[in-house]
């Protein structure tokens, strides 16, 4: 991963490609059923098979982490190679989610904070977040040149102040970020079309789940239940939907 992802949006991504795996495995079976047999079984194994995929991505609820000391040697070539930003970040985040050395991760992370890139200082900032240190997360951040201009940034920014409680601010931020990823997209994740595809479709859920949420604690239910069903549009895995909580009567 190259980007600050929060877990629901690595296990979105994780799913997909499992998806993709089981339909590949499907679409394989079907043909051979076509050549030993005719072309109905072949459609009703590939009809079959394509639902049963959906229910085993459904169902799925963790992936097994990389094995580490393979993770490592990626990790090792990887940087080795390539001091850019993306591959600093994706280092980073390896270093937190499967090595657990957050003290690691976020020293790495600080040694680059001068090139004032959004997606350093993004992962920097969820690092901190996830480890309790939110006013840290937020003074980082809000050194940031793009700080209002960057939808990875301002959605970071959001959910930090929303971890302090201050509802009201994080909701307007989130607003400006989907507006932003949506006017404009959101910045290079991924070198390859698809895993960047997958991450800013899964992102940007999250962020509309995320602004439900505010909404929902403001009380302002309309744009609550209407940013729930914005984000679960988005997401193909009905695992991952956010259900509406019980609203009054409005």
């Amino acid at each position: 991963m190259k980007a600050s992802l929060t877990e629901p949006e690595i296990l979105y991504a994780q799913k997909i490609y499992f998806l993709l795996f089981l339909l590949t495995i499907t679409s394989l079976a079907a043909v051979l059923i076509i050549l030993v047999f005719n072309l109905y079984y072949g459609l009703l194994a590939l009809a079959l098979g394509i639902c049963l995929s959906y229910l085993l991505m459904v169902l799925k609820r963790n992936f097994n982490p990389p094995e580490k000391k393979i993770t490592a040697k990626r990790m090792a070539h990887t940087i080795s190679q390539d001091t850019g930003p993306s591959s600093i970040a994706r280092f980073a985040i390896q270093l937190y989610y499967y090595f657990h050395e957050p003290d690691q991760a976020i020293d790495l992370l600080e040694k680059y904070l001068n090139g004032n890139d959004p997606l350093i200082y993004s992962t920097l900032g969820d690092i901190l977040l996830k480890e309790g240190k939110s006013s840290q997360a937020l003074y980082t951040l809000r050194e940031n040149p793009s700080a209002l201009a960057d939808p990875l940034l301002l959605a970071t920014q959001a959910r930090v102040l929303t971890q302090i409680g201050k509802l009201s601010e994080a909701a307007k931020l989130f607003e400006r970020s989907i507006h932003m990823a949506v006017e404009n997209g959101f910045p290079q994740i991924e070198n390859h079309w698809l895993k960047q595809k997958i991450l800013t479709v899964s992102h940007l859920a999250s962020i509309h789940h995320s602004l439900a949420d505010c909404y929902y604690h403001l009380e302002n239910y309309p744009q609550a239940k209407k940013h729930y069903h914005a984000g679960n549009h988005l997401l193909i895995d009905i695992s991952l939907w956010r259900c509406c909580p019980s609203f009054p009567n409005h």
